[in-house]
C-alpha cells in the first residue's frame, strides 16, 4: 500500500487515515493530529476564547475526529471535516456555557504581533492595529465573526466554508462582504 521509505509526515491525509483506520497504525494518528492541531487550537481559541476550557474543547475536536472519522467522505478534503467538528464543538460549548452567564477571556481574533526589536516605533504601531482590529472584530455577530475569521485569518476557502458550515457558498460570501462591510465602518469610527 505505502512504500516503506516514506515518512508518515510526507503522506496525503487520505493515506494517513487509510493507515489508521485499515491498519490502525497509531503513528498514523499521531501524525494527522500533528499536522492540524495548530490550526484547530487556533479556530477554537478565537471562537470561545482564551478560557481555561479551550484546550479540553480542543482535545474533545480530536476526539470527535477519531469517533466519526469513519463518516468521512474522502470527495473533499480531510481538514474541511475536521473545521466542521472543531467549529462545532466549539460553538456547542459557548451556546453551552455563555447562555448561563458564564463568562471567558475575550478570543484574540489576531494574534499580538512581535517584533524581534522590542519596543521599536513599527512593532507598537503594528500591536495597536492588532488590538484596534481585535476589538472591532468582537463588535461583529458571531455568524459573521466566524466566516471572516476563517477566511482571513485561518485562509480557510470559501467553498471549504460553505461546507464547514454547511451553508450555501453565496450565503456565505455574502456574509463575509458584510463583516468586511461592518469592519470597515467599526475601524473608520475609530480612527
Amino acid at each position: 500500500m505505502v512504500k516503506k521509505n516514506l515518512a508518515l509526515k510526507d503522506l496525503d491525509d487520505n493515506i494517513l487515515i487509510d493507515l489508521a483506520l485499515l491498519e490502525k497504525n497509531q503513528k498514523a494518528w499521531s501524525e494527522l493530529v500533528t499536522r492540524y492541531y495548530g490550526k484547530v487550537a487556533a479556530t477554537v481559541y478565537r471562537i470561545v476564547g482564551k478560557s481555561a476550557d479551550a484546550e479540553d474543547i480542543v482535545q474533545e475536536v480530536f476526539t470527535e475526529m477519531a469517533r466519526s472519522i469513519k463518516t468521512y467522505r474522502k470527495d473533499s478534503l480531510f481538514s474541511t471535516f475536521l473545521y466542521r467538528i472543531a467549529v462545532n464543538t466549539a460553538y456547542q460549548y459557548v451556546r453551552k456555557h455563555f447562555d448561563r452567564g458564564e463568562t471567558a477571556e475575550e478570543p484574540e481574533f489576531f494574534l499580538q504581533i512581535s517584533d524581534r526589536s522590542a519596543g521599536s516605533e513599527s512593532s507598537m504601531i503594528k500591536q495597536e492595529k492588532a488590538q484596534m482590529v481585535n476589538g472591532a472584530m468582537k463588535k461583529i455577530s458571531p455568524e459573521k465573526r466566524l466566516v471572516l475569521t476563517l477566511y482571513e485569518v485561518e485562509g480557510v476557502p470559501l467553498k471549504d466554508i460553505a461546507g464547514i458550515l454547511k451553508q450555501p457558498l453565496q450565503t456565505v460570501w455574502s456574509r463575509i462582504n458584510q463583516a468586511k462591510k461592518e469592519l470597515y465602518e467599526i475601524l473608520n469610527g475609530s480612527m
